[in-house]
């Protein structure tokens, strides 16, 4: 019963994947895309997500550069303003009393009192006064124009400017050095779903290959039995190998479906899309100068933007401690005002002028300890950066030693397992010729083919690791080491 129903899946398996194929002939499927190693690696940096939100970071740091160099350069301002007044306070003040042809004027009137015509005439007067004061001023004008110029330029700012300007370079260097850190992340990423993919593909030839083998070992039992110079214990031990075969090449094809599926994702190609791998991991050993490999090591852009961050600490130290001094600024106005009768702008000389220049001291005297605080808490980061940096440099030395030991390791083990492949190749073909000659039993030949798949998946296995590996130390080094090959 269950070697009955690994028959009916593996059949229902294979079923369904004759119904995708046909279906994708049928729609017309897309032409396969061969892809290798370094196509992948190209593809994943121009179309990666990662990257461009690292260049936009890149981006705002440029920007704050900017920003922060306009703190030394003069600020320039102007306004123009136009108005219209409807009604004022000032309406009537300073009109002439109107007088209809014929009449006397009141102070002229011989029939008041002397002391009466005083009166009016000095009121006379006055309204004269009133009219002839007001007459140049914008009081109660109907149109009127401002136009103002002003300028400030720091002169001293406790090194504030200087600081926050090295603090945006600082900052712009930590963003560049995460671009190149995401395209090494990213490459390192890739390289290893290439390698896994290539490695399932492996798979999947040993699992076919290894079941070819069961099925013609099969086929040759089947004639010894039926010729009487094999039993049916034989023949039926024969069949449930075949049969176990079946299964492993299912769960490799899914394996390699499923890597492929990776690394279809991380270079951004359609999951429909058919890819063909033309790109192996190269079985030639490379030889690695550990010692360039160190120097390499604390030279990555990793470490780089560690130190950029320990400069912008200490530059925030700086700009904290510069609250405590004066600063010194220059500051300039110019400002035209024009009355004209209409609403049109005046002429050039019908403008008047108001220019003023001066010189701003301010100096702190007390401010709650809020400056004293701050100076703390920026000297703390700077200690706390100092500590990241440190320990950066024990992780990345760490790795280094790790990367090497699996270097070594898988080395040695590819060279192991090549012999014992050979070994393993020579013993199937020996236990074969005593079960063909009657020498030996089917359970000889069974072992012996299971050690071959054994041998071979172990042998695939070691040059997957040792590809890691070069692939871990190429990233260590920045990119700058080039280490992994590939074949076609």
């Amino acid at each position: 019963m269950r070697r009955t129903a690994i028959v009916l899946a593996v059949m229902a398996t294979l079923a369904a994947r004759g119904e995708e194929v046909g279906a994708a002939v049928a729609h017309g499927a897309p032409d396969t895309l061969s892809l290798s190693l370094d196509q992948a690696v190209d593809r994943a940096l121009l179309e990666s997500e990662e990257i461009a939100k690292a260049q936009a970071t890149l981006a705002g740091a440029e920007s704050q550069v900017t920003q922060a160099t306009s703190g030394a350069l003069p600020q320039l301002s102007s306004t123009v303003v136009y108005n219209r007044a409807i009604k004022t306070i000032f309406d009537g003040v300073g009109t002439m009393p109107t007088v209809d042809d014929g009449d006397i004027p009141p102070a002229f009137d011989e029939s008041k009192t002397p002391k009466e015509r005083f009166d009016l005439l000095s009121e006379l007067m006055a309204t004269n006064f009133v009219s002839a004061m007001f007459a140049g001023l914008p009081f109660g004008r109907k149109n009127t124009y401002v136009a103002t110029l002003s300028m400030a330029q720091p002169l001293y700012v406790g090194g504030k400017v200087g600081a926050a300007l090295k603090v945006a370079q600082h900052y712009r260097a930590v963003a560049r050095s995460q671009v190149d850190e995401t395209e090494a992340d990213l490459v390192l990423q890739v390289r290893s779903a290439y390698l896994t993919a290539s490695l399932a593909s492996r798979l999947v030839h040993i699992a076919r290959e290894s079941r070819r083998i069961a099925e013609a070992h099969y086929r040759q039992v089947e004639d010894f039995h039926q010729a009487g110079t094999a039993s049916e214990f034989d023949l039926l031990r024969a069949r449930v190998e075949l049969e176990n075969r079946d299964p492993v090449v299912v769960q490799a094809e899914d394996g390699a479906n499923l890597a492929l599926l990776e690394l279809k994702r991380l270079v951004n190609i359609p999951a429909e899309q058919p890819v063909r791998l033309t790109s192996e991991p190269d079985a030639f050993l490379v030889e690695v100068d550990e010692a360039e490999l160190h120097r390499l090591v604390l030279q990555r852009p990793l470490l780089t933007a560690a130190q950029e961050a320990i400069s912008m600490r200490e530059q925030a130290v700086r700009i904290a401690k510069a609250d405590r001094l004066p600063t010194v600024a220059l500051q300039g106005n110019m400002g035209w005002q024009g009355f004209p009768e209409n609403p049109m702008p005046p002429g050039w000389g019908d403008w008047r002028k108001d220019w003023s220049l001066g010189l701003a001291v301010s100096v702190p005297l007390f401010d709650g300890f809020r400056t004293r605080g701050r100076i703390d808490q920026a000297q703390a980061d700077l200690r706390l950066a100092h500590v990241d940096e440190a320990q950066l440099r024990e992780g990345l030395a760490l790795q280094t030693e790790a990367a090497l030991a699996q270097y070594r390791s898988s080395r040695a083990q590819i060279l192991a397992r090549r012999e014992t492949v050979a070994l393993a190749e020579r013993a199937l073909e020996l236990a074969e010729v005593r079960f063909s000659s009657g020498l030996s039993t089917q359970l000889e030949v069974s072992d012996a083919a299971l050690l071959l798949d054994q041998a071979r998946v172990n042998e695939a296995q070691a040059l997957f690791d040792y590809a890691r590996a070069l692939a871990e130390m190429e990233r260590l080094s920045g990119g700058r080491m080039q280490l992994v090959r590939q074949g076609n």
